[in-house]
């Protein structure tokens, strides 16, 4: 009985507070640099991808601040940021990305209050929009 073949995964190498992100995957190499720390980074292994939530520090940040890379440190996508603020000068930004028991969360931040949804990481589009607590 042969088993299939395991796909590799993604060894992440990123602390807090860092602004260089760097990992491995088939034992390739690859890394970004950062102007300021991401607010978050984290692997994901289908896809393949590398979720960094970049740290707003303009004074027009912008708000698909949430990018998807693939493992050989392209990008693939970006996170779309829900439409929910009746005023879009509202909107601030993504600032985390994480896992829970049933997938992806992502959580974005308006000045009148927080969403959260399902980012699909091959479109950038998040499903299952809710507002946060």
């Amino acid at each position: 009985m042969t088993t299939p073949p395991r796909l590799p995964s993604i060894r992440l190498r990123w602390t807090p507070g860092q602004s260089v992100v760097s990992w491995t995957y088939d034992n390739v190499e690859a890394s970004r640099d950062y102007p300021a720390p991401p607010h978050t980074v984290i692997a994901w292994p289908d896809p393949p991808s590398i979720i960094v939530v970049e740290a707003q520090h303009d004074l027009h940040p912008r708000l698909d601040n949430a990018v998807v890379l693939n493992p050989d440190g392209t990008e693939r996508s970006r996170l779309r940021p829900p439409k929910v603020s009746p005023e879009p000068s509202w909107d601030i930004g993504f600032y985390a990305v994480y896992a829970d028991p049933t997938g992806l969360v992502a959580a974005f931040a308006t000045r009148v209050g927080d969403f959260w949804g399902r980012p699909d990481l091959n479109t950038g589009q998040l499903s299952g929009i809710a507002q946060w607590r």
